[in-house]
């Protein structure tokens, strides 16, 4: 997909529809950062946003879609994550006035603005801030379950629900990456999304300690590959704890017991 005439041909659809106020690239593209194979992320501040979602004629015209993922954002704005032949446009639906003093927490660039509400935004980047002790607790538990769960199945040789299972502890892993990096370099330290960037802003020796936290369908392969993501957690966590002043979690207790469920791995 030619990004450049995509988005060529989205502005001059968008000068064309009066419903249409704004349109607002975001993500790395904007900074001009964007690996070969980064999605396109912007935002189109309208009108009539039904009428949008109604007549998809002005995304499926950009390219060769494959796919199509129709969502809403954590704010509950509809979106259309179009996936094109060679490329994929994320679109985010705006009431028109919201672009009016909106605070950006990432870089931006303006495609398009018929009502001037553009020059009111600013870019007022927000640290996401340390977790509370509520939220480093839920953390640490739901790993756990995830960590305990995972290895009742492969006990039980159901490689699909152990990846299922291995996924949720990841999400928590990536999560404890995220709060010890900021904990340690400042909160202001960029640690990407869904780690994202990973090889720019994660340590070594953490990218070191991942590469044993993967494995296939190999039941001892993925008892080892649990195992070490357990063990990276456990790191992770009580030295985030520590630098926080969060109560101490008895990490030992659930490890004991999953290791006796690994040993039964056969």
């Amino acid at each position: 997909m030619d990004y450049t005439a995509a988005l060529a041909a989205l502005t001059k659809w968008a000068e064309s529809t009066p419903a249409v106020r704004a349109l607002v690239l975001t993500g790395s593209a904007a900074q001009g950062t964007e690996h070969r194979l980064s999605d396109r992320d912007v935002q189109v501040f309208t009108r009539d946003g039904d009428g949008l979602l109604a007549d998809e004629s002005w995304w499926r015209g950009l390219g060769d879609v494959l796919a199509v993922e129709r969502l809403e954002d954590g704010d509950g704005n509809p979106t259309r994550l179009v996936y094109y032949a060679g490329g994929k446009l994320d679109f985010t639906l705006l009431e028109a006035g919201e672009l009016k003093g909106r605070a950006y927490e990432g870089p931006y660039r303006v495609l398009l603005d018929k009502d001037g509400h553009a020059a009111t935004a600013a870019l007022r980047p927000e640290p996401d801030g340390p977790p509370t002790a509520e939220e480093f607790d839920e953390s640490v538990n739901w790993a756990w379950a995830a960590a305990l769960m995972e290895a009742k199945a492969l006990v039980r040789d159901e490689p699909w629900s152990a990846k299922l299972r291995d996924q949720d502890l990841k999400e928590q892993l990536l999560e404890m990456i995220e709060w010890d990096h900021r904990a340690r370099h400042g909160e202001e330290f960029d640690t990407g999304i869904l780690g994202a960037g990973m090889r720019r802003w994660m340590d070594e020796d953490v990218q070191q300690a991942l590469r044993h936290c993967w494995s296939g369908l190999d039941a001892r392969e993925s008892a080892r590959a649990l195992a070490a993501t357990a063990g990276l957690y456990v790191a992770l966590a009580e030295r985030t704890a520590a630098r926080h002043g969060f109560p101490a979690f008895d990490h030992e207790r659930a490890h004991a017991e999953l290791r006796s469920l690994l040993a039964e791995v056969g």
